[in-house]
Order: structure tokens, then C-alpha cells, then sequence
């Protein structure tokens, strides 16, 4: 049926005349057992969401997920009330059945967001959060929310840069500004964490290392034992890294993007089992690569330690 059904009329007159309670009762009368009126359901839910009754919310939404399951606005507004009602597992579910039939839909990575914090998954959540703020620039609510798991993950270049990209579309809001500022503070703090100026010298180690550095009077023989010795060291190094950048280079990213794709399931071929399947693919090639890695570095240590003791 059209919007302008006779049911839908009569309590768009209800919600005018701000008989709420009087337009759901007729809505909730009207859509019992298997109807099929969506314009109806639609209406039903939309209200009850406003008014905080959820279950009456999700009753309607999940009707309409059945009458159309390709239909992506009611997916999303089935996980919107889930999270209210703090299922999330439920909401995130429904919500990755919204991306799956639109995978522009800003609103479903918003939502899917706030499931996800609440799943203690932060970083699928700042992924999620990005997505929707790629999608949708000028989205105040995501970029706050992102800024602060980012603030939380002591990413605070990132997250003054996400803040940044906000003030641009909204130059007068405070909490942006605020953040901005704890932000750049943080910033500031992690580079005096970091900062050598704030470590005391070890007195006894830097005189064995200015040994170390004096000028020492060599013959030629020693001159060209020692350049042979560093060629060698080179040469050593050279074979060592050789297998290590392509798998930086190339490997590395294929598989993070496999691993987005599984868990976002934004592709056919990533539902289901399929899904299942590819992420833990995925996962053994990317711990067989880390393997590789953490091989090579422990060698590349090792061979460097054979020309400065200290490392």
C-alpha cells in the first residue's frame, strides 16, 4: 500500500492533533499478525522509536526485515533499536545485513559503530566510524565519537586530524573544539614521553662507547680486512631482507584488504561460511608471513651485531 493508505492518514491526524499513544494503539491495530501494510509498519516504528517504546520498534522493523530482507533502511532501523535496547550482537548483526544490500549507507556504519564499542571491538569500531565519515563528511556525532576511541587508543595526531576535518564542516562546535584541544595536548605529551632529554646518560656505558668511537690508527691490511668484512655484512644484510619487502610491499596489504572484506562481508563472496572460510585464510598467511618477518629481523640483528655490539 502507498503512504496515503487510509490507516497511515488516520494516524498522521492522531500525531497532529499530539494523540501519540492514540496513533500507535491504531498502528499497532492495524499491523497485527502478518500484515503487509509497510507504509504502516514504517510509520509504527518511527514513532514508537521517538517515544522510547523499543519493543514496539523492533516488533515493526523486524516485520518489515521480513516482508523485504533486501530492504536496507529496515535493517538499519532494526539495529539502531537494538543498540538502545543494548543488544548489540543483535544490532551489529543486523546492521552488516544493511551493508551487505548497501554498502553506502553512512547510517548502518554509524550504528554499526556504536555496536562494536559496546563489543569492546574499538578498532572495528574506528573502522566503522571512518567508513561512515568517508561516506558522510559533515557527520558531527560520528567524528566525535571517532575522535574519542582515537583519544582512547592514544592516537592523538590522528584524532586531531579527524577533528580538524570536522571543524571544517561545523567551525563552531565546542565539543569539537574541546576535543581538539586534549587532542593536541596529547600530542604534545606523547613526544615529552618519548623525548631523550628525559632519560639520564649512564655514565659508565657512554665512556665504553667513546671508546669505541676514538680514532684508531690502522694499517692498510686492517683498512681492507675491515671494508671486506662491512661488504660482507651488506651482502649478508642484502639476502636477508630480499624475501621481507615484497611481503611488506604487496603480501602485507592484500591481506589486510581479505581481512576488511571478511569481516565487513561487503563483497558476495564473503557471506557466510565463505566468509568464515576466508578470514581464517587469511589469518594463517598473514601469521606464516609475520613468522617470516620476525625471522628475518632477528637475523638482520643478529648480522648488525657483529658491527656495533650495542645493538
Amino acid at each position: 500500500m502507498t503512504d496515503d493508505n487510509m490507516l497511515v492518514s488516520r494516524a498522521r491526524s492522531l500525531l497532529k492533533a499530539k494523540d501519540v499513544a492514540g496513533a500507535i494503539k491504531l498502528l499497532q491495530q492495524g499491523t497485527e499478525g502478518d500484515s503487509t501494510d509497510r507504509a504502516a509498519l514504517e510509520m509504527l516504528g518511527v514513532v514508537a522509536f521517538r517515544t522510547k517504546r523499543y519493543d514496539a520498534a523492533q516488533a515493526a522493523f523486524r516485520q518489515l526485515t521480513r516482508l523485504d530482507p533486501r530492504d536496507p533502511g529496515a535493517w538499519v532501523n532494526l539495529g539502531a533499536v537494538l543498540n538502545v535496547q543494548q543488544d548489540y550482537k543483535g544490532a551489529s548483526d543486523a546492521l552488516r545485513k544493511a551493508i551487505q544490500r548497501d554498502k553506502k549507507n553512512s547510517v548502518a556504519y554509524y550504528n554499526l559503530a556504536i555496536a562494536q564499542k559496546a563489543l569492546n571491538q574499538p578498532r572495528m569500531a574506528i573502522s566503522a566510524y571512518e567508513e561512515c565519515l568517508r561516506l558522510e563528511p559533515s557527520n558531527i556525532e560520528a567524528t566525535i565519537n571517532l575522535a574519542n576511541l582515537l583519544l582512547g587508543e592514544s592516537k592523538f595526531s590522528k584524532a586531531a586530524k579527524v577533528i580538524k576535518a570536522g571543524l571544517e564542516h561545523s567551525p563552531g562546535a565546542a565539543k569539537l573544539q574541546r576535543l581538539l584541544k586534549k587532542a593536541e595536548a596529547g600530542v604534545q605529551g606523547s613526544r615529552i614521553e618519548v623525548s631523550p632529554f628525559g632519560r639520564l646518560v649512564n655514565e659508565d656505558e657512554l665512556a665504553e662507547r667513546q671508546k669505541l668511537l676514538r680514532k684508531r690508527e690502522l694499517t692498510r691490511a686492517q683498512r681492507n680486512h675491515e671494508r671486506e668484512f662491512m661488504r660482507e655484512a651488506v651482502r649478508d644484510l642484502r639476502h636477508t631482507v630480499r624475501p621481507i619487502v615484497p611481503l611488506l610491499h604487496d603480501a602485507l596489504p592484500k591481506h589486510m584488504h581479505n581481512l576488511h572484506m571478511s569481516v565487513f562481508q561487503q563483497d558476495a563472496r564473503y557471506d557466510g561460511f565463505t566468509a568464515y572460510d576466508g578470514l581464517v585464510s587469511t589469518m594463517n598467511e598473514l601469521a606464516a608471513g609475520f613468522e617470516t618477518i620476525s625471522e628475518g629481523i632477528e637475523s638482520v640483528r643478529a648480522q648488525l651485531k657483529k658491527t656495533d655490539p650495542g645493538l
